[in-house]
């Protein structure tokens, strides 16, 4: 990337500048706590999408938010660890269900 290609990305950050209110909502015990809403097709041309986790730093009093790579990465891996344990599950039910339909039919007399 070249310094005009940095001045240019610069330039396209800045053109995305908001300017927005600090609400108050009801926090702790009812009192009143700074809001921020951020929202907008504006997050999603600037690469936020709806699911995305984000980190939120205060760097010299302002707030940098970037994508929340790492936690994405750990959330992805427990859903297919879960995938898989669910699957493992079903297998499991599927075989007990077979076998005491199995027991069921061996042993005609007996209450279940």
């Amino acid at each position: 990337m070249t310094i005009n290609d940095n001045h240019e990305m610069e330039e396209i950050i800045m053109a995305k500048k908001r300017s927005i209110k600090v609400y108050g909502q009801s926090g702790y015990k009812y009192q009143e706590t700074p809001t921020i809403m951020l929202k907008g097709k504006w997050l999603e041309e600037l690469g936020f999408k709806i699911g995305d986790y984000i980190s939120i730093a205060c760097e010299d009093g302002r707030l940098v938010i970037t994508p929340d790579a790492e936690r994405a990465a750990v959330k992805a891996a427990e859903a297919e660890y879960m995938e898989r344990e669910m699957k493992a599950l079903q297998k499991r039910y599927e075989a007990e269900k077979v076998k005491i339909r199995a027991q069921m039919v061996a042993e005609p007399g007996a209450r279940w």
